[in-house]
């Protein structure tokens, strides 16, 4: 006998794999396959988890680029964004009252604040404004059915913190509370019709935009900060705007700027450095308002 009988066991006969894993592989495939189709669960579980997964890769790859890009309404798309603000307004708003909202003062300080508003709703909440109707989706008309069925609360939440994936930035920054009430009770005066005649602001020309340059003279970079803030629309290009909303130059501006003014949010360090706010000056200093 050979070597392999003396010791109770037989050499591999000839063609049999020398790897027991390997020989035990098929088998231990089909046991799992086996125990698969024993637990249907485990099947649907499985699906589940690769349709999501292949649902988020196609979602992340294809259909968000094409919603970013898009410009026309997709069926049903209106409704379910006006459902959606909404839903997130009234979970999120809570159920406080407008504390100023039979002041009078409050509403002329809202109309001075909502002139911010106005760039995209116009100045008369027709959502209408000069930037509304080019974004999309495109400014709200807020003397519409949707907004007029909104609680106070709701308009100051939108107004305050904003809407993502939409033209509506968030004002907390700029307003305080009690600022954004203000604005809130000149919408409601808009609603109405009972609001105050709107200011004009005058258009600024191509030569006064000519004047801003951020490497030219403390003036003119002063001018670019002045533009780059939105100053212009609410002040005019050359602080020309009617009323109290005119401007005749830079002093006492300072402290105007810093803590703000009944309509007029507060500019502080993170938005308006002290370098840009002397730059400012510099350029509101050029202003020459009779009966400012």
């Amino acid at each position: 006998m050979g070597d392999g009988e003396e010791h109770g066991t037989s050499l591999p006969e000839a063609g049999t794999a020398r790897n027991p894993a390997r020989a035990h592989a098929p088998r231990s495939r089909r046991r799992w396959v086996s125990r698969i189709l024993q637990h249907p669960c485990r099947i649907f579980t499985a699906g589940v988890v690769l349709g999501g997964g292949l649902f988020v890769a196609i979602f992340a790859l294809i259909i968000l680029p094409l919603a970013v890009g898009h410009r026309t309404d997709l069926p049903l798309e209106r409704l379910y964004g006006g459902a959606a603000v909404s839903i997130a307004a009234r979970l999120h708003a809570g159920n406080q009252p407008n504390p100023v909202a039979q002041n009078p003062r409050a509403l002329e300080a809202g109309q001075v604040a909502y002139l911010t508003c106005a760039q995209c709703h116009g100045p008369t909440g027709k959502g209408d404004g000069v930037y509304g109707r080019a974004t999309y989706p495109n400014a709200t008309d807020l003397t519409t059915g949707d907004a007029k069925e909104k609680s106070d609360a709701e308009l100051f939440w939108i107004t305050k913190n904003g809407l993502s994936f939409t033209g509506m930035p968030g004002f907390a920054g700029q307003y305080s509370d009690q600022e954004i009430w203000q604005m809130v009770t000149y919408m409601r005066a808009l609603q109405s019709g009972q609001a105050p005649v709107a200011a004009v602001i005058p258009t600024a020309s191509a030569q006064q935009l000519a004047v801003a340059n951020p490497a030219g003279t403390a003036p003119q970079q002063g001018a670019a900060v002045y533009f780059a803030q939105g100053c212009q629309t609410c002040h005019g290009a050359a602080g020309n705007a009617p009323g109290e909303l005119g401007l005749r130059n830079g002093r006492e501006a300072t402290a105007a700027i810093r803590d703000g003014r009944r309509g007029m949010p507060a500019y502080g360090q993170g938005q308006l450095p002290d370098a840009d706010l002397q730059k400012l000056i510099a350029y509101m200093n050029t202003f020459n308002n009779p009966g400012r």
